[in-house]
């Protein structure tokens, strides 16, 4: 399966797809690789809006976004008494970012902020099935996992400015 199956099966919400990808040691890179996509696919999108972050920063950006996610929810986790590793956790939530490739239709005038909405809650549920099979837990632990760690996760991207 190559890479954009496995970004189609994401977006999907596949439950099973992330139950795969956390197991799979080696699609770490290739979760990577679905970040760098998607910080592309944003900085892009972003062209047409007054508010260019560039190639480079959206790349930056959305490394840096993944890792201190993952990171966050790794640490939540523990909180709940949840065991994880924090590479299973990149690997499902590198995936989860799927959905914002379609950021790119930023570029669209009046269609744009559409987009951003609709991929915004998309990719909320997309995190939420990949955390919910990272950490083997129900959907309201996990929905509850995604919401006590956006709120760091917002503080800390506005703080530094990201």
């Amino acid at each position: 399966m190559n890479l954009i199956e496995k970004m189609i099966r994401a977006a999907k919400l596949e439950a099973e797809f992330y139950e795969e990808v956390e197991k799979d040691e080696e699609a770490t890179r290739e979760a990577l690789l679905v970040v760098l996509i998607v910080g592309i696919c944003s900085a892009i999108g972003t062209l047409g809006t007054g508010d260019s972050v560039g190639i480079l920063k959206g790349l930056i950006s959305a490394i840096v976004g993944w890792v201190l996610w993952s990171a966050i929810i790794f640490l939540v986790a523990i909180l709940l008494n949840r065991r994880v590793g924090i590479s299973e956790l990149l690997r499902c939530l590198g995936f989860a970012y799927s959905p914002h490739v379609l950021n790119i239709l930023g570029l669209i005038p009046l269609v744009g902020f559409l987009v951003y909405a609709v991929v915004f809650f998309w990719g909320l549920a997309a995190f939420v099935v990949a955390v919910r099979q990272a950490l083997d837990c129900e959907t309201p632990r996990a929905i509850v996992v995604v919401i006590l760690s956006s709120i760091p996760y917002v503080i800390i991207r506005f703080a530094f400015g990201l």
